[in-house]
């Protein structure tokens, strides 16, 4: 579950940053840092599930 809410908070911030330019560079380092946070625990999770 926490990867999904981590997925889902990098798309948000992705999405923010296009509408704050002042704030984009830092908004979207964020955004990566979320997505690729979220992206390796669905993958613990997944290789968890598997065995």
């Amino acid at each position: 579950m926490m990867s999904l809410v981590c997925l889902a908070c990098g798309v948000a911030l992705a999405g923010v940053s296009l509408s704050v330019p002042a704030r984009s560079a830092a908004l979207e380092r964020w955004s990566g840092v979320c997505l690729v946070l979220g992206l390796g625990l669905l993958g613990v999770a997944l290789h968890g599930a598997r065995g």
